[in-house]
Formats: C-alpha cells, structure tokens, sequence
C-alpha cells in the first residue's frame, strides 16, 4: 500500500534493516499460511472447524517439533513489529512529504499494524510457555466486544471500528485489481513475475472478503448492542462453511489466504530495500 513514486530514488537500506523486513514479512506469510491450510482442510472435513490465530498456533504448537516452528514463528512475528514500527515512526522510504496526509494515514496503518502483530507475539508466547488453549477465538472476540458496548459510547466505538475494517477490507480488493502498482517488488528479472502477481490478485481478494465479513460483524454488533453478534477471523471462516455452498466458498477464500501467504515469502525475497 506504499506508494511507489520515486522507489528507485535513495540508497539501500542498512543490513539490519533489510534482515528485519524479510524475516518479518516471512513470518506474517506463514501466519496465512497458518491459517489458510486449515481453513482449506476445514472446507473438506466437516469435522474440523476453520481456526482464528490462537487456535491455529495452538495446533502448530502439537505437532512433531512444533514448538519450535513456533518459536520460530514469535520471534519473526517480532521481527516484523519492529518493521512496522520503524515505516511508522520514520518512514525510511518516503521519498515525498512525509507529513502529507497520505503519509500519515499510511504510517498510522503501519502502527496498528505493529500492534496487532504485536499481540500475534504474545499469543505465540503464552502458547509457548504452556497457557494457551485454542477454540476460544470467537469467545474473545466475543467478550471484547462486550466490554467495548459496555464504554460510554461503545456502540459508536464498535460500530467505528468496524467501519474502518470494512473499509480496510475494501482497499484489499481495489489492491487486488492492481497488484503491480502496490509493491515495492521488483520482479523485472523473474520468470515468476506472472505468478507472484497472480497470487497477490487472489491474496488481497481473499484479505478483502474475509475482513469485510469481520468489519460486517462487527457493525451489526453495533447496531443491535448484541456481542455475540461479532465474530473474528474463526468466526468469518465458519460462516462462510455455513453458507449454501459453503464448503467451496470457504475453500475458495482459504486459497487466495494461502495465496498471501505465499506472495508475502516471494515479496521477502524481491522487495526493494531503499531508503531516502
């Protein structure tokens, strides 16, 4: 979502900078990966049911050396809220005004980026050291929200929120329609160009559909002062399966999800890396 006008402009940025950016990016790549493969085998075994980021980390953390894939995984999660944290903070590769409102808009995303990844690390944490249970993510989304509706003015606050979800959601499907425009990859000389493209078109669709339905959630939550009307990532997935149809729309959305996932990886290996 950066902009890309004068991206060649600037020198490369520090090694440290480079290395914390692509661990990051990997990390939130495996996390929909994470994600979208359950949901993938939820959409084909009526048995399982479509997992948020607790219970996804949960279940990795109970496979053969899967604390340690976990551990892994913290510690690049970490690596990407320190990303995040230095495009919000300094923005090292603005090359216009950086206190344009575009610029600002886009660093405010880049630091609630870094705090929602930042309790992504937690999660992997509490599950590391034994706490975490998975199968509640609908009940915390749930209990959040009532404790939002309970604030003065909680209902305008969740409706809020879930507005500017929705309209988050809305940005991944225009990205989706010009994926070439909105990265800082330079896939010039690959091969892979047309395919990393088309991952990133299916991806940002997916991201568009399943946020929207989570934005969606939550303004209806709003509306009828009713929490358990929310519902989070586990909660979208599944009433997706709920549907008509719905095993092939939630295997459809999984996809482009594992599709992100994937784009995310081949966007650490082919991201420009200048700053100003």
């Amino acid at each position: 979502m950066s902009s890309t006008t004068g991206e060649h402009e600037g020198h490369r940025a520090a090694p440290w900078l480079r290395w914390i950016a692509r661990v990051g990016v990997v990390a939130e790549g495996m996390i929909y990966l994470l994600i979208g493969g359950l949901a993938l085998a939820a959409a084909f075994d009526p048995a399982q049911h479509p997992s948020g980021s607790n219970d996804a980390m949960s279940k990795l953390a109970h496979v053969p050396l899967g604390r340690v894939m976990l551990a892994l995984l913290a510690l690049g999660l970490l690596a990407y809220v320190l990303w995040q944290l230095v495009l919000s903070v300094l923005d090292p590769q603005c090359t216009e005004d950086r206190w344009s409102i575009q610029r600002i808009a886009l660093r405010i995303h880049h630091l609630w980026s870094a705090a929602l990844h930042c309790v992504l690390v937690g999660i992997a944490g509490w599950q590391l050291l034994g706490f975490g249970h998975g199968g509640n993510n609908g009940q915390a989304q749930k209990h959040l929200t009532a404790m939002a509706l309970q604030l003065p003015g909680g209902r305008w606050l969740v409706g809020s929120v879930g507005a500017g979800i929705v309209m988050f959601a809305l940005v991944q499907w225009i990205l989706a329609f010009r994926p070439q425009k909105n990265t800082r990859m330079d896939l010039s000389d690959t091969p892979l160009r047309v395919p990393i493209l088309g991952l990133l078109v299916l991806g940002y669709a997916a991201r568009g559909a399943l946020f929207g339905l989570i934005g969606a959630f939550l303004l209806h939550a709003a509306w009828r002062h009713a929490p358990n009307q929310s519902a989070g990532i586990s909660g979208a997935l599944q009433s997706l399966r709920d549907q008509a149809y719905g095993p092939w729309l939630l295997g459809v959305v999984a996809t482009g999800l594992i599709a992100f996932g994937l784009a995310q990886i081949a966007k650490a290996r082919y991201r420009r890396m200048r700053i100003d």
